[in-house]
This record gives structure tokens, sequence and C-alpha cells, in this order.
């Protein structure tokens, strides 16, 4: 059995600093970690596969300039990895990477899960799971806590109005796990070693395939378009009133009147 897992980077959140003075958030140290949703999903196919030694292949969630959290998949326990990349890539929203992960898919064949976190920690995005079920045409279970796979069906524990139950679908099937549910296994020392060395078992785990391969250009158009930012218009700051509190009570409402009549 095959399981694809769909990973993506965020940055580190210990690495920000808020200045309230200024009112600005800064970077001081620009470091990248696996979405947690992203890091349950991994954890979950991981279990499946410590119980039923399936194949576990990861999938970037978005465009990668580079292919660190690839590699992280990789030294937690995934057999495969595959880096997508291509210039039509550049701008692609939720609806390009759906289509491009589906054709993913299609490609390896027999793939009989497909594992995702259900929300991204920066943007708190949550489609990319729906809009990959329906590109596939297969159900699909949003929100699990604990996934598990047995005679042709996925089981999943998911939560709605503070009450759990367990929900099935026949496979192949999209789940999108939550994030937070399970507790995610650490890099096992020596595979991590050999996949940024290229050496030992992993050494031919990370792939590249070029998506002009897999897709249409036309499918690659975005449907969100990037109009830059918006600010509005800056505060008017006001008067300060000093003195006695019927002096002040007296400027404010002579300020009032010249707001109203103006």
């Amino acid at each position: 059995m095959r399981i694809v897992v769909v990973v993506g980077r965020v940055l580190d959140p210990s690495g920000f600093v808020v200045n309230r003075r200024a009112g600005r958030v800064f970077v001081n140290r620009e470091e990248y970690i696996l979405h947690p949703a992203d890091r349950c999903a991994l954890e979950a196919a991981l279990r499946i596969k410590d119980a039923s030694g399936a194949e576990v292949v990861a999938l970037p969630r978005a465009p990668l300039p580079d292919d660190d959290v690839l590699r992280q998949a990789l030294s937690m326990g995934a057999d495969r990895a595959i880096d997508l990349y291509g210039d039509a890539l550049e701008a692609a929203d939720e609806a390009v990477m759906s289509r491009v992960l589906a054709a993913t898919v299609g490609r390896l064949g027999e793939t009989a899960l497909v594992l995702i976190g259900a929300q991204t920690l920066d943007t708190g995005f949550s489609q990319l799971g729906p809009r990959l079920a329906e590109a596939l045409g297969w159900p699909q279970l949003v929100g699990a806590w604990q996934v598990d796979v047995a005679e042709g069906r996925v089981q999943a524990v998911l939560q709605s109005q503070g009450r759990y139950g367990v929900n099935e679908a026949d496979l192949p099937a999209v789940v999108s796990v939550a994030s937070g549910a399970l507790e995610p296994r650490y890099p096992n020392g020596v595979r991590l070693i050999n996949v940024y060395r290229g050496e030992g078992e992993v050494t031919q785990g990370l792939e590249r395939w070029d998506v002009s391969s897999l897709v249409e250009a036309d499918v690659l158009e975005p449907l969100v378009e990037q109009r830059g930012l918006d600010f509005p218009p800056e505060r008017e700051r006001g008067a300060r009133a000093r003195g006695t509190p019927q002096e002040m009570a007296a400027a404010a409402a002579e300020a009032l009147r010249r707001h109203l009549r103006s």
C-alpha cells in the first residue's frame, strides 16, 4: 500500500520579535519548520507504515526554494520524497497545486491514501486538502485526530462540537489531519545525516519531477490574482486638551461642533 503525505514549510515563530513601541514584527532568525499539521499528517502515515509496512511518499504543499522539508520527511521515515519544480509554479495558488498534486499521485499509481495537514500555520488556509480530494475524485475526511486503515477502508477520529466520533471512507481517500492531533517522532539520527550527505539507504529517496511533464500549461493558470498591498489612509491625529476638567470638556465640545459643521 502506498501513502502520499503532503508537507510544507513555514517560518519558525520562535525567530520573531514583536516591537510594540515601533509597532512592527522583526524576523531575527530566518529558519523554517514543517507546518505543525503536516508533521501530524506525516506521523499518522508513519504509524500506518509501522503497522502494515506501507510505502510513504512525501510531496510538497507549495513550490519550494529548497528541498529541506522533504529531506526532513525522509529523515523521519518516509521512503521517497518528490520535489516538484517548474517556472509555472512560481505563482501557483491552492487551485494550481491541487491539480499538480493530483497529477503526481496519478503518475505514482496505486496510491491508497493521501494525508495532509488540515490547516497551515501562517495563513490559516485549509483549502488544499478538499481541493485535492475534488481533483482526484476521492472521498475525504477533514480534521482527523487519529487515522487507521483496515480492510480497504480508512477510519478517522473526528471532533465536532467538543465530541469525538469515528468516520469511515473507502480507499482511496484524502484525509486532512488536525494540528496537535499526534505527537510527531524525532528524526532518526543516522537517516538525518545520510539524507543530507546522500548516503545509505535513502540515497535515492529524493527525486525531482518537472511539472511540465505532469500537466498541461493551461492547468497551471492560478485563480488568485496578486494585486499587491492596500493600506487605509493614515489616521489624523487630534489635538490634546489641557487645563481643568471643565476647560477640557469645553475644548472637546468645541472640537466636536467644528467637526460636525465641516
